[in-house]
């Protein structure tokens, strides 16, 4: 008897179900495109306990008959594709008719569906796949989809899953994609009962501006405000972009989103096409906020890479790379914002920056929060147990660009870089303080508001105590805003924390180490906010305190984000660039 054997096809369909459907907001991403195949203009979705409880979709589309309603739960039972060459011409979001399929396989699933003008509705229902008879329902034109007990069949896929907190927060960012690709459909979000998303249909007769108000709709003003609208059409190709002016990027490219043919994808090329539009006008911890929309002829890419149909791949990558980034390096350009008057006309007056109010008293953020304890020059010994770089008597020779310190140490030269050893040292002692239960919060006077996508708000709610330990108090405010009513001590400015709450969104994974990563990222961006800056003038006590406390650090070699903070050359090393007589060869 030979080794090899057919699958069962309980087996099969089950694996087949996974590659479709990974959670629940892959099952949802497939049920909203169905609806949006059929034609609706309106889509309700209701999630409890995550989506894995029940997921329901209902929509006002096209319907189903009696007939289609008994096709649509088997497998590769499809009305958009009838032969291969289809594939080169899809103007659908769905075409394999896997689906339904995989839904079936690994819940309980009930459909009922009526044309518009139909007498009857009808209704189906399938269990661990397999389905049942068909049942008369109300004639309520359009489809709903009801998907209960998702993967309580297959427990391994539900063990796989995030925390609930982690998996609403997917439910959110599907419907927020769809909702940005179909402006001119309404899209409402129900999330245990509870209202977290309702778009309602943009009406203006432009695309451009219908696109531009739902933008504005799911980012929020904060990220929509200042964004630029790229327009573009070359033969076979169009584009509408919003993206960030080069002054106002964000702290993480978390949100950032791309769509093809309407279709939400992921691409490294058009992401680094991106990238290399905005060039050395963006700094490597700053990234672009961007919706972009690229309507291509369905026969100039393949989005039939993976079953979850997010990856695509271009005919000509170079192409479309060179548009992309051609456009985008004209349009910041274009809209680059003029020089300060200070620089223009050499005035010396700079406009004072706005308070950022904690408990009554005003930080300002050029007021340096790390403060140095003065003691006499060169009046400290190399202790017990210090790290190999630190080598005294050290003598302070000066301040480059007035961010690089500079030292002689046993003949040789010693450089800190000032603001990277002071982020450093302010680092480990935060690090020092939060672990022993003891880093300073303070209430805000004036809660501060941060508007963000639903499903944002979501992710960063999650990690709200963890964020409470590092001496954040966050809430939400309303579905698309958080509140922030007290801070670390230490923050300065409302921008800072805007930064903070961004790269929050950013590092949210549900793991250990992601918690230890975002505790460390926190503290980094405190640490980096709080600490001396680049272009602060120091006197020489400040410089010597600074490489003192420096060797009392773990790791001083580098600031928390692991850009180096020194640089030295020995005696033997300077003799050696200089061929003085008797150095070392190099």
């Amino acid at each position: 008897m030979g080794r090899i054997q057919r699958l069962p096809d309980a087996v099969s369909s089950r694996i087949a179900a996974g590659e479709v459907i990974e959670r629940p907001a892959s099952l949802l991403k497939e049920l909203i495109e169905n609806a949006l195949d059929a034609g609706a203009s309106k889509i309700s979705v209701e999630a409890v306990g995550a989506g894995k409880k029940s997921l329901r979709v209902s929509d006002d589309g096209a319907g189903m008959d009696k007939t289609d309603l008994e096709l649509c739960l088997e497998r590769h039972a499809t009305s958009k594709i009838a032969n291969f060459e289809d594939l080169e011409n899809l103007g659908t979001y769905g075409f394999r008719g896997e689906a339904l399929y995989a839904a079936a396989a690994v819940s309980t699933i009930t459909i009922s569906s009526a044309q518009h003008g139909a007498k009857s509705g009808w209704k189906i229902s399938a269990q661990g796949g397999k389905t049942g008879a068909l049942s008369p329902s109300p004639a309520v034109a359009g489809t709903t989809v009801l998907v209960e007990e998702l993967f309580a069949r297959t427990p391994a896929r539900l063990k796989f899953l995030k925390s609930d907190q982690f998996e609403k927060g997917k439910l959110a960012a599907a419907v927020e994609e769809a909702a940005l690709a179909n402006p001119e459909v309404h899209f409402s979000y129900k999330s245990e009962g509870r209202q977290q998303l309702n778009l309602p249909a943009e009406k203006s007769a432009d695309p451009v501006e219908r696109a531009r108000r739902r933008v504005a709709a799911v980012l929020g003003s904060d990220l929509a405000k200042n964004l630029i609208l790229l327009p573009a059409e070359r033969a076979g190709f169009r584009l509408t972009m919003f993206l960030s002016p080069v002054d106002s990027l964000a702290a993480t490219r978390g949100f950032q989103y791309w769509f093809v043919n309407r279709r939400p994808v992921e691409s490294r090329l058009l992401q680094q096409a991106l990238y290399r539009g905005y060039g050395e006008h963006r700094s490597r911890d700053r990234h672009p906020v961007v919706a972009a929309f690229l309507d291509l002829s369905p026969d100039s890419f393949d989005v039939n890479v993976h079953p979850g149909k997010r990856e695509i791949r271009f005919k000509s990558d170079r192409e479309v790379f060179d548009l992309v980034c051609g456009l985008v390096a004209q349009a910041l350009a274009k809209n680059r914002p003029a020089a300060p008057l200070s620089k223009i006309s050499g005035s010396s007056s700079v406009a004072e920056p706005p308070a950022f109010y904690l408990g009554g008293r005003s930080y300002f953020p050029e007021e340096p929060a790390f403060k140095f304890e003065t003691r006499p020059a060169n009046a400290f010994e190399s202790p017990a147990g210090s790290p190999n770089w630190f080598n005294p008597p050290y003598r302070y020779v000066g301040q480059i660009e007035k961010s690089f310190l500079v030292f002689e140490a046993s003949g040789g030269i010693f450089i800190l870089d000032q603001h990277a050893a002071a982020e450093r040292i302010l680092f480990e002692r935060l690090l020092t303080e939060i672990e022993a239960g003891k880093l300073k919060s303070q209430k805000l006077l004036l809660p501060l508001t941060v508007e963000l996508p639903a499903s944002a708000v979501t992710k960063v709610l999650s990690r709200r105590e963890r964020l409470e330990k590092l001496g954040f108090s966050v809430e939400a405010l309303g579905k698309t805003a958080l509140r922030v009513t007290a801070v670390p001590a230490l923050f300065h400015k409302a921008a800072d924390l805007k930064d903070l709450v961004h790269r929050v969104v950013e590092s949210f994974e549900d793991s250990a180490a992601a918690a230890r990563d975002l505790k460390h990222d926190a503290l980094a961006t405190i640490a980096c906010k709080a600490a001396v800056k680049a272009h602060d003038a120091l006197s020489e006590k400040e410089a010597l305190k600074l490489l003192e406390d420096l060797k009392d650090c773990h790791d001083g070699s580098c600031c928390p984000h692991g850009r180096r903070s020194m640089l030295a050359l020995s005696r033997d090393e300077l003799a050696r660039r200089f061929q003085r007589p008797g150095a070392v060869p190099l």
